[in-house]
């Protein structure tokens, strides 16, 4: 799906994180939840040139979209951790893809996600941690 077709669903959700690119690398960013995808904005590492008020500041630049994750094809979410950081999102898709997401405000955001799973069917009421996702429904 192209970009402009994306551009006209609405924003459920949305905060700052980041999305792990490997065990010990981080690239910071903005997360937003629309009814059909999480959706990852990569901000500019020029940014963290200028430390901690470099990092303030690269929270109002609109960031390259980098990620396009489609909540049909999610197959496992699940919470993670990562040292003493207990805000991260374990996402696996149906091809076998992990990442690996640090969200500012987790609660807020996985709540909103669980309920757009939930909206489409795919959630398992009584489901726990990790998050028991059916198969989407073939039309």
């Amino acid at each position: 799906m192209s970009h402009a077709l994306t551009a006209t669903e609405p924003v459920l959700a949305t905060t700052h994180g980041g999305l792990f690119k490997s065990k010990l690398r981080m690239q910071l960013g903005r997360f937003e939840l629309t009814p059909q995808r999480v959706v990852y904005y990569q901000k500019s590492t020029l940014f963290l040139l200028f430390g901690a008020l470099g990092m303030l500041l690269s929270r109002y630049a609109a960031g390259t979209r980098a990620l396009d994750l489609e909540l049909v094809r999610i197959a496992a979410v699940a919470r993670g951790k990562h040292g003493f950081n207990k805000n991260i999102l374990d996402v696996t898709m149906s091809d076998g893809t992990r990442h690996r997401i640090s969200l500012d405000r987790f609660d807020e955001f996985t709540a909103q996600l669980r309920e757009q799973l939930a909206r489409q069917g795919r959630l398992d009421p009584a489901a726990g941690e990790p998050w028991a996702l059916r198969a989407p429904a073939q039309a």
